[in-house]
C-alpha cells in the first residue's frame, strides 16, 4: 500500500492500471520468489511511467509465461493466475532480464 501511494501520489490522476500493476508484480514476488529483497525504481516523465523491480529471488521472465485460456464458463473460471496476464495487457512496455544473480521486470506505462 505504500509502495502505491508513493508511486500513484506523483500521477496526475488516480490511475487504477498502475495500481493493479504495481499490485500483482508485487504480491508475485513476494508470494512465489522466496527472495530476501524487492527494490523498486520508479520514474515519472509525463506522461511515461516506467517502474522497474529488482528482487534477488528465483529467476522468473514473466514475460515466457503463457496467458491463461479464457473459461468456457462462470463454474470454469478459477481465481488466480491473472496477475501477470493483466500486466502484460495494461502495460505498453515489458523488458525482463536475469543479470547478477537478480530478477528485473521494468514495466513502461503511458499515464493520461
Amino acid at each position: 500500500a505504500i509502495l502505491n501511494e508513493f508511486i500513484l501520489n506523483e500521477l496526475p490522476e488516480e490511475n487504477i492500471p498502475v495500481n493493479l500493476i504495481l499490485e500483482e508484480i508485487f504480491v508475485n514476488i513476494v508470494e512465489y520468489s522466496k527472495a530476501d529483497y524487492i527494490k523498486v525504481n520508479a520514474e515519472f516523465e509525463p506522461p511515461i511511467l516506467t517502474i522497474e523491480f529488482i528482487d534477488n529471488g528465483i529467476e522468473f521472465n514473466p514475460l515466457l509465461k503463457d496467458d491463461p485460456e479464457a473459461p468456457t464458463t462462470i463454474d470454469d473460471a478459477q481465481i488466480g493466475g491473472l496477475g501477470i496476464f493483466l500486466t502484460k495487457e495494461m502495460a505498453d512496455e515489458l523488458e525482463y532480464q536475469y543479470v547478477n544473480n537478480e530478477n528485473h521486470l521494468k514495466i513502461i506505462k503511458k499515464v493520461e
